[in-house]
């Protein structure tokens, strides 16, 4: 599917008009990407000439298409794209040359096969007039020089724990600037954010700066007809990366992830495509590192949580007290707002506890000794057959007494590990298993024991 972008001049107030068109049956369709609320992005930096400005432009660009094209109507084999895009840059002698490095972060990013290439964006775009007005009436004021670090912040519990010991390592009059960015169209991790910067705001105040990007591609043409959308939200990260890496005046761009969830670990071969997200794997963070430096950026992408299993993040912030007073306001769930997945816990909105990422949350707080079942349902736990839904996997995969030499050679296969890191990685996921069999050895009934052959 060949895409084009259309950027047009901004009206006072709103970022320039993207739209991002494609054909569908023989009829030209044009679909608006709408960056809402860009103001905040805007009282930070005026920067719309610079390299940085360019990735930023392509990574929400890349978002919005990825978004656009469902699998289900223009996949190959039920999966995998064809998807071609020519993306404007302002410096187009500076990414000419790097094409391949860029489908190949994108390739593996979405599970796609991608042909990219650039055009010289016209030099008298108008991305975003300051407004005639506005509701705030004082912007806020930045003293650049008082950011010491930058670290995404989606709301999720790494997230979470890594501003916080962030934070712990702060001098007088040193700030960390926290970037953040929810879909208009999902607004849950909004209501996240606000929540926990509430928090972190009285207990370190006067410490941070927040900016918050609102992205969306609208579910309709212009001309009024309904858009059927893919839901994956694989690229997601790139977007963050490259809102990170526009906004951040430091090297260093910290990604708080713990390394279960970037590794992720196929639980079946039929998962090592189509179920397996890569969205902080290490491949994408090596090439993404790759890409900047390519390009002249001198930004570090930092994850420290890397070879750290999500208990054990918990279990190590530099101030657990305070992460145990707050991180139920926190959202780690990978279908959160998809009610159907809620139904064994009608009362909870937040938390569908069947996803891995909420089992890997739940093995966690196990560990910790804070683990409720109340915010999950008992679905996992106090189940009395397997039925047909994700069970069967995550049993299949913690009976198997998987070696570390098995595991490695596992993890080649799965996802372009660094032979010197191997070994670390291996045993990382190793121990994550433990963590959930813990969680199952807890607080599993008999028939989950059983099946699991647990004492």
């Amino acid at each position: 599917m060949r895409v084009n972008v259309i950027i047009d001049n901004a009206d006072y107030g709103r970022f320039a008009d993207l739209q991002i068109c494609y054909t569908d049956n023989d009829v030209n369709r044009k679909v608006p990407l709408s960056f809402l609320g860009y103001e905040r992005v805007f009282d930070f930096t005026t920067d719309f000439t610079s390299v940085k400005f360019d990735f930023f432009l392509i990574s929400a660009i890349v978002y919005g298409v990825d978004n656009l094209l469902s699998r289900a109507v223009y996949s190959n084999d039920g999966w995998t794209r064809d998807i071609e895009v020519e993306f404007p840059v302002n410096n187009i002698d500076i990414w000419i040359g790097k094409e391949h490095k860029l489908k190949q972060i994108l390739d593996f990013l979405t599970g796609d096969n991608w042909l990219v290439c650039f055009r010289q964006n016209t030099q008298d775009t108008l991305y975003y007039p300051r407004p005639l007005s506005r509701r705030r009436k004082n912007p806020p004021a930045y003293v650049i020089d008082s950011i010491k670090s930058v670290s995404l912040f989606s709301g999720g519990l790494d997230s979470l724990i890594g501003v916080i010991d962030e934070l712990e390592k702060l001098r007088d009059n040193e700030r960390i600037l926290l970037v953040s960015h929810f879909d208009s169209k999902s607004p849950g991790p909004n209501g996240d954010q606000n929540k926990l910067l509430t928090h972190l705001i009285n207990k370190y105040p006067n410490k941070i700066y927040w900016v918050q990007s609102k992205l969306a591609l609208s579910r309709k043409d212009t001309g009024g007809n309904k858009v059927t959308i893919e839901n994956n939200y694989r690229s997601r990260s790139l977007f963050f990366i490259g809102l990170g890496c526009y906004l951040s005046p430091i090297d260093e761009l910290i990604i708080p992830e713990n390394g279960t969830i970037s590794i992720n670990y196929p639980l079946t071969p039929s998962r090592v495509s189509s179920l397996s997200t890569r969205t902080t794997h290490p491949y994408v963070l090596k090439n993404t590192q790759e890409l900047l430096t390519e390009l002249g950026l001198s930004t570090r992408i930092h994850n420290p949580y890397t070879f750290k299993t999500k208990g054990e993040m918990f279990l190590e912030c530099s101030n657990f007290e305070f992460l145990q007073n707050i991180f139920q306001d926190s959202v780690s769930c990978g279908k959160r707002g998809r009610r159907q997945y809620h139904f064994d816990n009608p009362s909870e909105i937040h938390n569908c506890g069947r996803c891995m990422p909420c089992i890997y949350r739940r093995a966690a707080l196990n560990k910790a000794g804070l683990d409720n079942e109340n915010h999950y349902g008992n679905f996992i736990t106090k189940v009395a057959s397997i039925g047909n839904n994700d069970l069967p996997a995550l049993f299949s995969y913690l009976k198997k007494n998987i070696s570390l030499e098995k595991m490695k050679r596992d993890l080649l296969v799965n996802g372009n590990i660094d032979l010197r890191n191997l070994t670390e990685y291996a045993e990382m996921v190793l121990r994550s298993k433990q963590e959930v069999l813990q969680l199952f050895r807890d607080k599993g009934n008999r028939f989950v024991k059983t099946e699991l052959s647990l004492r």
